[in-house]
């Protein structure tokens, strides 16, 4: 670590460990929460002001408990899904993780993305309307529709790379 972030750490990590488990009631999780802080401070590139670290460490924990939180809610959504679809009983637990995986990507870039490009593409992909469906629900043409779902997959396969 660098001499900085040494120094954060030592002195600010059970501070963070302990307002993670506050709000998880779950010391392992808050445990993770906290390396994870950490790893993305150090990680990140730009000038880390340190002047106010509690601060700093607060934000960042924020964001990834935003995240973590996000996360359980797809896998509790995708979960639910196959336990009401007995054909999928033999997923193995590294195809779900996977799959868990792709789908917060999935979710992370439409979040990215323009409102419109989203609802094209949930309505497309999860609703199976057609192109001609969607544009009369979003008074567009098919082409349109078309663009739409274009850049909206483009961008999933960029990522699944």
């Amino acid at each position: 670590m660098s001499d900085p972030v040494n120094t954060l750490y030592r002195q600010h990590h059970s501070w963070l460990y302990q307002w993670l488990k506050r709000r998880l009631n779950h010391s392992e999780d808050a445990a993770d929460l906290a390396h994870d802080t950490f790893i993305r401070i150090l990680k990140r590139k730009d000038q880390l002001y340190f002047d106010q670290p509690r601060a700093l460490l607060t934000t960042v924990a924020k964001g990834i408990l935003i995240n973590w939180y996000q996360r359980k809610s797809i896998e509790k959504a995708y979960l639910e899904a196959l336990s009401s679809r007995p054909e999928y009983d033999e997923i193995s637990p590294e195809q779900k993780i996977s799959a868990i995986e792709s789908l917060c990507l999935i979710n992370q870039l439409l979040n990215q993305m323009p409102e419109r490009q989203q609802q094209v593409f949930i309505w497309s992909q999860l609703e199976g309307l057609t192109q001609q469906e969607i544009a009369n629900r979003l008074n567009i043409s098919t082409r349109t529709v078309m663009r739409d779902l274009v850049a909206v997959l483009t961008q999933c396969l960029a990522i699944m790379d």
